[in-house]
């Protein structure tokens, strides 16, 4: 379903998302979907509201508590299409063990030139690389040492790191996308004075 002018029954849409009226109720009231439109005494639901509940869900399944997946969907528009919030869905994939991801043939596929393509590929492997060295040190020197203390092992550590993983990447996306917005922003006042 892409289309906002087609409205969803609260039945409709708990089966087509495979979440029960109690948990859509819930997430409403924490404000993790919109409510839904009303018409007269009736409401009803569209795309977005879809797109956001399989966004939770999703969110949830790698380990996302309530607390951080409101703070995920604060950082998403409330304008945000269906398109952009599976966009976000698509960000997880890394999470869910798809790591064939090939940056470069991806920007092919949207018309970037190959040697910008290629150029954006670099960045992200080096800047990735670099984010996991630095990473790797801080649960070295400060996370092991804790686990360590407390009695914990090895195995204890590995599946804390695990844990980490979704709050890890939804962090560096929204890094990524704060200094996408500032960059964009800078790039405007410069080119209004140019």
């Amino acid at each position: 379903m892409t289309d906002e002018s087609v409205l969803l029954t609260l039945d409709e849409l708990t089966e087509r998302v495979g979440t029960s009226v109690r948990n859509i109720r819930f997430y409403t009231s924490k404000g993790l979907v919109p409510p839904p439109l009303r018409q007269g005494r009736s409401g009803f639901y569209t795309a977005t509201h879809v797109a956001r509940l399989e966004l939770v869900r999703e969110l949830q399944e790698h380990g996302f508590t309530l607390s951080a997946i409101k703070g995920y969907l604060d950082r998403i528009p409330e304008d945000a299409t269906p398109a952009d919030i599976a966009l976000h869905l698509s960000l997880l994939a890394p999470v869910t063990g798809e790591r064939d991801v090939d940056v470069h043939d991806g920007l092919l596929g949207v018309g970037v030139p190959s040697a910008a393509a290629q150029a954006v590929a670099e960045v992200y492997a080096r800047h990735g690389q670099q984010v996991a060295d630095e990473l790797s040190e801080i649960v070295r020197t400060h996370v092991w040492p804790a686990v360590r203390d407390r009695g914990g092992s090895v195995e204890d550590l590995r599946a804390l790191v695990h844990r980490l993983k979704p709050l890890t990447i939804a962090g560096l996306v929204s890094a990524y996308e704060q200094a996408m917005d500032e960059s964009a922003d800078s790039y405007e006042r410069r080119s209004s004075r140019a």
